[in-house]
């Protein structure tokens, strides 16, 4: 599995609009051709800035290209088009592919943890989070957390970390953790871990003024204001029903 992003500004004021037909739109297709599939989406909401990521099997040009043509996707971009802070052209092939070329995050870390290892039965529940990095910064952030250790799996007993990557556009630095069980009890864990991790004091100096994850008290203010808004998730298991 391979988890890709794409993000793209939309004008101010619009966003209860944007997140109405974000929420609604009848799922695509996940089952492309014989080697690639499309097995998840999530669409998140920072401010007046959307971000989609994608769980991909299989090349993602196939997948971008399968999704330009599904109906229910071009309906929805279509709908999305007048609140767009950039103008596009979906029905233009080149068009199309210099837009995702120019909305494609750059992915810094990926980490998917053994299904063995995650408790069972359950849901998933997906959190995105914003590093709110200083104007300039966004690369040296990313160049630590790149090289950051693996974080913790395991929360509780019925509690884990099923995956997480960071991506990267600018000063734009996003990280999507997917959790198996609570998401307070997976936070809560997570802060005691990373607050003493190395490469938080190395990115310390790299925040916006108030924001420090090497004590309990940054983790919590981090982790409560600078959350995504969760729009829709789809999954290829779902879509099926």
């Amino acid at each position: 599995m391979e988890r890709h992003a794409i993000t793209f500004p939309i004008r101010p004021g619009s966003e209860a609009e944007v997140t109405r037909i974000l929420s609604g739109y009848a799922p695509p297709r996940t089952a492309i051709d014989e080697t690639t599939r499309l097995l998840a989406t999530s669409v998140f909401l920072w401010r007046s800035r959307v971000v989609r990521v994608m769980d991909v099997e299989g090349m993602l040009p196939v997948v971008m290209r399968h999704l330009s043509q599904d109906p229910s996707i071009r309906a929805v971009e279509e709908e999305i088009n007048p609140h767009l802070a950039e103008p596009r052209d979906l029905a233009n092939p080149e068009a199309a592919r210099a837009f995702f070329a120019r909305s494609l995050m750059r992915r810094i870390a990926h980490r998917v943890t053994d299904p063995a290892d995650l408790p069972a039965g359950g849901g998933r529940t997906r959190v995105a989070l914003r590093y709110p990095v200083r104007a300039g910064c966004g690369d040296q952030a990313a160049e630590i957390l790149a090289g950051g250790s693996a974080l913790p799996v395991r929360a509780a007993e019925g509690t884990a970390l099923a995956s997480t990557t960071v991506f990267q556009q600018g000063d734009l630095l996003i990280r999507m953790a997917e959790f198996a069980g609570d998401v307070d009890e997976a936070g809560n864990h997570l802060g005691r871990k990373v607050t003493g991790a190395p490469g938080m004091a190395q990115l310390a100096p790299l925040l916006e003024p108030g924001y420090d994850l090497t004590t309990a008290a940054g983790f919590e203010r981090f982790f409560a204001e600078q959350r995504l808004t969760l729009v829709t998730t789809r999954r290829a298991e779902e879509a099926v029903r």
